[in-house]
C-alpha cells in the first residue's frame, strides 16, 4: 500500500469550495498524485445533495436563502446532508492496490470505517463500526428517506448504537473518492425545517434524526476540542495506512483550480438549476 499520504487540514470554506477541493484532489489523484487524507469545516452552513438527486424536489430554497445556507452538489451519490456543527474528513485514493480497498464499495467503506473509529477512540469517543446489515429507510411518501442521518448502513461508524458517521463514495476506473460527515453538535437535526414535508411527515423525519443520529457533544464529558480531535483522526489514518503524519497546506495552484471550478458544484437558486 502506498504509505506517502498527505495529511491536509483546510479550515473552514464555502460549501462549494469544498467540492471543488475535493474534485480538485480527485484529479490529481488520478493524475499519479499521493493519495489525501484532508478535514475541513464548512462556512457558511451548508446542504449537500448526492450527484443523482434533484434538490428542488427536496428543499424549499427560499427557506435555506433566508437562513444564510449554500446549496451544492457532491461529486457523490447519497442523500442530503446539512453541514452544520461537523468535521468532514475525504479521503481520496488510487484503486491500484485491491487489498486494502477490494473490489467492492463496501470493503472501501470498512478500512476507512476503522481509520475514524481508531481516531475517535484515540480522542476518548467509543465508537466502533456497524456490522450487521441495515435496511434503507422508506420516505412516508414510497420514495427513499431524504436525510443522510435518518438510517445507518453496514460499516458506517456509531456511537450508542446511534449513526456518528454520514459517508459518501464514488468509484472511478483509477480512484476514488469517500467523504462524510463527523457530527459534533445537533444543527444537522435542522435539515427537516427546510425539506419540502408536510408537518406530520416533518415531525415524523425530526424524530427519527433525533433518534437514530448522534453527536460527540452528546456523549463528551468536555467541549470538544476540535484541534485536539484532528490530530487524533490524522493519528488513526496513519496506524492504519502504516504511515507518519506530516500536515501539509493545499497548494496555490490546487487552490486556484478549485477557485475556477466552484460554480460546477454550486447550486444556483436565481438560475433554479446547477451551474455545469
Amino acid at each position: 500500500m502506498n504509505n506517502n499520504w498527505r495529511f491536509l487540514y483546510t479550515g473552514s470554506c464555502s460549501g462549494a469550495m469544498n467540492m471543488a477541493l475535493d474534485d480538485i484532489l480527485l484529479r490529481g489523484v488520478q493524475d499519479g498524485g499521493r493519495p489525501v487524507v484532508r478535514l475541513y469545516t464548512w462556512d457558511p452552513p451548508a446542504i449537500s445533495f448526492g450527484y443523482a438527486q434533484d434538490p428542488y424536489n427536496e428543499v424549499a430554497v427560499d427557506r435555506c436563502i433566508e437562513a444564510g445556507i449554500d446549496l451544492v452538489r457532491r461529486p457523490t451519490g447519497g442523500r442530503a446532508v446539512l453541514h452544520w456543527e461537523e468535521l468532514t474528513y475525504s479521503v481520496v485514493a488510487p484503486l491500484n492496490d485491491s487489498v486494502i480497498w477490494g473490489q467492492r464499495i463496501s470493503e472501501a467503506y470498512k478500512v476507512i470505517g476503522k481509520c475514524l473509529v481508531e481516531g475517535l477512540q484515540r480522542y476518548g469517543i467509543d465508537a466502533e463500526i456497524e456490522k450487521g446489515h441495515v435496511g434503507t429507510e422508506r420516505h412516508p411518501r414510497g420514495k427513499t428517506a431524504t436525510p443522510c442521518f435518518s438510517s445507518i448502513a453496514r460499516s458506517e461508524v456509531k456511537l450508542k448504537g446511534r449513526k456518528l458517521i454520514g459517508s459518501a463514495q464514488r468509484r472511478f476506473s483509477d480512484a476514488m473518492l469517500q467523504h462524510g460527515s463527523i457530527i459534533i453538535g445537533n444543527e444537522h437535526e435542522r435539515l427537516t425545517e427546510l425539506l419540502l414535508l408536510g408537518d406530520h411527515e416533518r415531525l415524523e423525519w425530526k424524530k427519527e434524526l433525533v433518534n437514530k443520529s448522534v453527536s460527540l457533544r452528546d456523549y463528551a464529558e468536555n467541549e470538544i476540542d476540535q484541534r485536539h480531535l484532528i490530530d487524533c483522526l490524522f493519528a488513526g489514518f496513519s496506524q492504519e495506512f502504516n504511515c507518519s503524519v506530516n500536515v501539509e497546506n493545499v497548494s496555490e495552484e490546487e487552490w486556484g483550480h478549485a477557485s475556477d471550478r466552484m460554480d460546477c458544484w454550486r447550486i444556483s437558486p436565481s438560475l433554479d438549476r446547477l451551474v455545469r
